[in-house]
């Protein structure tokens, strides 16, 4: 399935219900997530409408993984998780991009599958700047 970028929310610039912008990389732009019951939960999408990631040339599909390690490196140095996990789902939306799920120990879902949408930790403005600023410092 393929999606209209008309219809696409990181075409569009509709994120701002689930995600804040961070920063552009190189070929992305990185979230954080609103919802944060996996403190320190971000995403990566790619530039443009890209459906998958085999659509892109090597030198594209290189430097958006290379993005996607370099926001996992910032996460691990801001939040010290004990694990990343990565999911790359574009059932219903059709535009390449990662999340990136930090998981404790003792943490939510730990051991097992991340919850896309759990609805259940939600932060004051000043609690998400403070997220971003430190993920900013390790970009």
């Amino acid at each position: 399935m393929y999606s209209n970028p008309a219809d696409c929310l990181y075409c569009t610039d509709s994120y701002d219900k689930l995600m804040i912008k961070i920063a552009d990389l190189s070929v992305s732009r990185v979230f954080l997530f609103k919802e944060q019951t996996y403190r320190g939960r971000c995403l990566v999408a790619y530039k443009d409408h890209i459906n998958d990631l085999n659509e892109l040339s090597e030198n594209d599909r290189n430097a958006f993984m290379a993005d996607v390690c370099k926001v996992t490196a910032a996460m691990q140095k801001a939040f010290n998780p004990e694990k990343i996990n990565y999911g790359a789902y574009s059932d219903k939306l059709c535009h390449l991009h990662f999340h990136l799920v930090p998981k404790y120990v003792d943490g939510p879902d730990y051991g097992g599958v991340f919850q896309m949408n759990p609805g259940k930790v939600y932060l004051s403005d000043s609690e998400y700047t403070e997220m971003i600023d430190l993920l900013k410092k390790s970009l």
